[in-house]
Order: structure tokens, then sequence, then C-alpha cells
């Protein structure tokens, strides 16, 4: 399986320890684009991005999900600033649609 993380250097030095092959983006644009890139080049099976570009990948990762691709795997992970509740938001709305009715948490 080969990883692929997106992110600030302070984000993906831990990633790279353990054998991700890290891309340093500082905000969304960056993020956006590398993540595109990463995407054309069909290298990867998962690829990691700081929770808080969740709002602004998501359109990149509901292409990829049309196109019937079960790879690359996004993973959206917490990072420094400790921004979260996008993944549980998005996690929420995934299983709502999936059973009919609006999930509470």
């Amino acid at each position: 399986m080969s990883v692929a993380v997106i992110g600030p250097t302070t984000f993906t030095t831990t990633f790279k320890l353990i054998g991700a092959e890290a891309h340093n983006a500082n905000d969304a644009d960056q993020t956006n684009r590398v993540l595109q890139e990463i995407i054309d080049e069909k290298r990867h099976t998962l690829v990691i991005i700081p929770e808080r570009f969740a709002a602004e990948t998501r359109q990149t990762r509901v292409d990829v999900l049309k196109t019937g691709s079960i790879t690359p795997v996004f993973a959206l992970v917490p990072d420094f600033t400790m921004e979260t509740g996008d993944r549980m938001q998005e996690l929420q709305t995934v299983i709502s649609l999936a059973i009919g009715t609006k999930l509470e948490l």
C-alpha cells in the first residue's frame, strides 16, 4: 500500500517517519492542488489530510468517488490546530444517506 500525506511540515513529519510520502501544503489552495496531483498520478491507495482542510477538499474527494474508484481512500486526521468536527459531520451525513433517515449523535 502506498500512502501519501498532505499538510504543513508539522503534520507530515510523523507520517513521513513511518514511510508515507510527504507533500507540504500550508493552506487550502495548496492542499487542493497537491491532492489533485496525487489523484491524477494514481500511485497512492491512502491519502491523509488534516481535518481542517476537510471542507475545502470535499469536492475533489467526492469527484473521485463519483468515478466509481475505490482508491485512494481519504483519511481526515486532526492536526496541531485541533480543529475537529468536520470529519464527524461528514460521516454522519454519509451514514444518514445510507440508512435513509437522519442520524443523531
